[in-house]
């Protein structure tokens, strides 16, 4: 009867662990990448959005390359079939999303890029229910206005701040929010069949390679004049937001529906807003205040967070 009794402690103890590391990775992942958006827009005063991208993932890919050796071989031979998926991929994480955030943050705050990126997950219910037939309730038909009405606000109050020239990076940093739900959509078949660490290292091989047309020769005469603090602001985001981060994300996408993973990480715009606040003295507006707060409140409309709490219910429905 004791030992019963132990082993169903025991028991309970193992799956409160299990549930509790997803939430503990996510936290970690959400406060890297919530910080990079700070590197981003403190690396763009050195760097063009363009050499940006290219030199984060010129880093990054070395870094890659050594890790292919050891851990490059997927859990079943490549098919050459996926090969546009994973191209597909391989442009939506690296070259589209990048490219998209940097130039957005090249004209506004890295706390209004970080708030409007994390519409993310109201993309990925939308692509995951097209494409992964992950079903969700018709709540995403709701959060649309909503997340538009967010946007809404949060372009009045950065025309207001900037004399109206950051349209341009506000329609990026939507368009970086669109490649963010495309690869993380698209990347779970891939996940779950050749393994999270895997798909990593060639989505960002691949993905590299696309960029090289790219190169020109201010590439060279900016990173030739990189200050140090510039060369660490890169290097975070080389290292910890992409080689670190693409890791860990691939690895919860195969542990769970994507649209769950999406819903934990509403943590990130926090951290890039506080961040902005605390490095690089950005201000929070009245309009950023009440704007993120729409965004967000369409996130939890979308992925059913609000209407869980409001009937007193635990998890996500999917």
């Amino acid at each position: 009867m004791v030992d019963s009794v132990s082993n169903l402690g025991a028991a309970k103890e193992a799956s409160s662990m299990a549930r509790a590391w997803p939430v503990a990775i996510l936290t970690v992942l959400s406060v890297i990448w919530g910080m990079a958006f700070v590197a981003v827009k403190y690396s763009v005063t050195f760097l063009s959005p363009v050499n940006l991208t290219l030199l984060r993932w010129f880093m990054a890919s070395g870094a890659l390359l050594i890790l292919a050796p050891f851990f490059g071989k997927g859990k079943v031979k490549f098919q050459l079939k996926d090969l546009s998926r994973l191209a597909l991929v391989s442009f939506a994480s690296v070259v589209t999303y990048h490219l998209a955030l940097n130039f957005s943050e090249s004209s506004i705050s890295a706390g209004l890029a970080v708030l409007i990126t994390s519409l993310g997950p109201v993309f990925i219910l939308m692509l995951s229910r097209l494409f992964l037939a992950e079903r969700h309730g018709r709540n995403i038909l709701l959060a649309m206005p909503v997340a538009f009405a967010g946007i809404t606000i949060l372009s009045v109050g950065s025309d207001i701040n900037s004399g109206g020239s950051s349209l341009c990076g506000i329609i990026e940093a939507i368009g970086a929010a669109l490649s963010y739900s495309v690869f993380a959509v698209f990347s779970k078949p891939l996940v779950m069949k050749y393994g999270a660490i895997p798909v990593t290292i060639w989505v960002g091989l691949l993905g590299t390679l696309m960029l090289i047309p790219l190169v020109s020769g201010s590439f060279i005469s900016q990173v030739s004049a990189l200050p140090a603090d510039g060369w660490l602001s890169v290097l975070y985001l080389s290292l910890a937001s992409t080689v670190l981060g693409y890791m860990i994300f691939y690895t919860l996408v195969n542990r769970g529906a994507v649209s769950r993973l999406a819903v934990q990480l509403y943590l990130i715009p926090l951290v890039g807003v506080i961040g902005g606040v605390v490095l690089l003295g950005e201000s929070i507006s009245v309009y950023t205040v009440a704007g993120g707060a729409a965004v967000l409140l369409a996130v939890a409309i979308a992925t059913g967070n609000l209407s869980n709490k409001m009937r007193g219910r635990k998890g996500v429905q999917l």
